[in-house]
């Protein structure tokens, strides 16, 4: 007998007051299952706790403080928690992010499974994993997660910060870290300290988190000889001052020779601590825009609120080009349609940006522009309006004038066909 994430998701509802009918429509299950959950939850309760769950016509009452909780969620974790697929899966994605040799036999003694269950996991955990471009595969009989490198470097930043701080959590913590360096975490924390001091700017305690982990993946890719040789904004990039600092700053482990490393680096900081317009690259994204705005225009041939599209495209573009938001991402683009394409064609012709966008911001793009072409669709026209603009000129009806008043005030969606 044991406990799954259903079960545990049960007692959190019962701790937090909710009442039997609550439950069950929350959770989707039957009374007679609500009774065997219940039945459940008492053995371990009594066990590790000595408390249980008492049962009422209308509710099911239990009152645990925080530290109760977290003790017999630790417990239940450590001595009595059947995974379910999908959380053998992840813990299988971060065995291979972060453990080193790690063999498959070690994996299913680990979570007590049989080789063929662990197959299945595998391919489930590819399903997930190639929306990514990235896969689990062997190699000599040894496993690794291979692909985009970028996007598995990215994957395991966002994991580690995902798990690092949560107090309780299925994923054996202790094991899945083992090999990280702490010491070397610290010192990098202290770096990007000094980088915001000599950049005076101020990063947010997430962003510092952020860079943590991203500096420390960064070595390891470089250790493994992955050197980012080329950038298409470096020039840009070289001459500024923040180059400098972070390039003097990392220099005990980035050598200058790895420059094109450490301008992208320098990018990541910019997007974090630069809250002003730069002049230049605000010039370049307005120069894209009033292309893009023309291109639309002359292709959707309908009327849009073209001001608005473009200063809200603005707002995103900026902190765009120095991208830690917007790229340090491994999420879905999205569906690929006829805007999409549009505002791909017109991007890759372009020549104001510094650098390409990306896939994912191309999308963010094209969704603003359908998103305008449907606030324009779905405008509401009032009545009340139209029927005072009518009575006005109910008596002697002057088409002209008429016409000018509905155009002045409901121009942009009526169809001017006469």
């Amino acid at each position: 007998m044991s406990l799954k994430r259903k079960e545990l998701e049960v007692l959190k509802l019962i701790n937090s007051g909710k009442t039997v009918d609550e439950i069950l429509f929350q959770m989707k299950t039957s009374e007679r299952n609500l009774r065997y959950i219940i039945d459940n939850l008492n053995f371990y309760l009594k066990k590790i706790l000595k408390n249980e769950i008492e049962k009422d016509k209308k509710r099911l009452l239990i009152n645990l403080n925080e530290n109760e909780i977290k003790y017999f969620y630790k417990e239940i974790y450590k001595n009595y928690y059947t995974l379910e697929q999908e959380e053998r899966a992840e813990f299988i994605l971060m065995t291979f992010l972060f453990v080193k040799d790690v063999r498959l036999s070690f994996i299913e003694k680990k979570l007590e499974i049989t080789r063929a269950t662990l197959k299945k996991d595998i391919e489930f955990l590819n399903g997930i994993l190639k929306k990514y471009s990235l896969k689990l595969e062997s190699e000599k009989n040894r496993f690794s997660i291979v692909g985009n490198e970028k996007k598995l470097r990215h994957l395991k930043a966002l994991k580690y910060l995902e798990y690092i701080d949560l107090e309780i959590t299925f994923l054996d913590k202790e094991y899945i870290f083992q090999n990280i360096e702490v010491d070397t975490l610290k010192s990098l924390r202290k770096i990007i300290l000094e980088i915001e001091k000599k950049s005076s700017v101020e990063f947010k305690d997430d962003f510092i988190k952020l860079m943590e982990i991203f500096l420390y993946v960064s070595l390891e890719r470089v250790k493994e000889n992955h050197i980012i040789d080329r950038k298409i904004n470096y020039k840009f990039l070289v001459n500024t001052p923040h180059y400098e600092i972070v390039k003097n700053s990392l220099r005990d482990y980035f050598n200058k020779e790895l420059s094109y490393e450490l301008v992208h680096i320098t990018e990541y900081f910019i997007s974090g601590g630069v809250t002003e317009n730069i002049g230049e690259l605000k010039e370049s994204i307005e120069k894209y825009l009033d292309g893009l705005m023309i291109t639309l225009k002359k292709i959707l041939k309908q009327y849009l609120d073209y001001k608005e599209l473009s200063s809200k495209l603005m707002g995103y573009l900026i902190p765009a080009i120095y991208r830690l938001k917007n790229n340090f991402s491994i999420k879905e683009s999205g569906e690929k349609d006829e805007i999409f394409n549009l505002v791909l064609n017109y991007s890759k012709e372009e020549k104001y940006l510094p650098e390409k966008l990306t896939e994912n911001e191309i999308m963010y793009i094209s969704k603003e522009v359908k998103a305008s072409i449907d606030r324009e669709k779905n405008k509401v026209i009032s009545l009340k309006t139209i029927l005072d603009i009518v009575e006005k000129n109910s008596e002697k009806v002057d088409k002209e004038r008429l016409i000018k008043e509905l155009l002045k005030v409901y121009g942009k969606v009526i169809k001017k066909d006469l």
